[in-house]
């Protein structure tokens, strides 16, 4: 969990309802899954774990909004490497069953690709990449979601698992 959300649940009393630790030991390696299956929500840290980064996994790219509010096809290093490359961050993580298999939709791919290259706008607390990432899972946005907790919630809605977790995405990197 990023400090952001921390700061969220323990000074505002927010709910926290998904664990967010994402063990190494669970990471996929190898051949198996060397690229998600399209419709695979992702997430990495943002800056010494401030807070979270959201997208959705289309094979070998990452679409998400970008901080200036374009929506961007990116590979997973440039994912890692926003800020212009000022992001410390190392791992991506996806969204998993407990036997490690990725939660993918083909709907969720196709609502993500039909946003590349638009400008939606952004702002910190309403339309940042957390809600668009719930928009390509749900098909509907509604500007208030904001925090990771809020993606959660819309892939165990989804995918009608309550015992979904986050892996660490190790097969993008060889």
């Amino acid at each position: 969990m990023g400090w952001y959300d921390y700061f969220l649940e323990n000074a505002l009393g927010l709910p926290c309802d998904h664990r967010h630790d994402c063990p190494l030991e669970n990471a996929l390696s190898g051949d198996r899954f060397r690229a998600l299956p399209p419709g695979t929500p992702v997430f990495c840290h943002f800056t010494l774990s401030i807070a979270e980064h959201t997208g959705i996994c289309v094979g070998n790219h990452i679409v998400h909004l970008n901080g200036n509010g374009k929506v961007l096809c990116s590979s997973p290093a440039e994912f890692l490497a926003r800020l212009d490359g000022a992001n410390l961050a190392t791992n991506i993580y996806y969204a998993s069953t407990a036997e490690n298999t990725p939660l993918a939709l083909p709907a969720i791919a196709t609502r993500a690709r039909l946003q590349v290259g638009r400008n939606l706008g952004y702002h910190l607390l309403s339309g940042n990449c957390h809600d668009f990432s719930i928009a390509c899972i749900t098909g509907t946005s509604t500007h208030q979601n904001w925090r990771l907790h809020d993606v959660e919630r819309a892939i165990t809605r989804a995918f009608h698992t309550p015992d979904w977790q986050w892996r660490c995405w190790q097969g993008w990197s060889s």
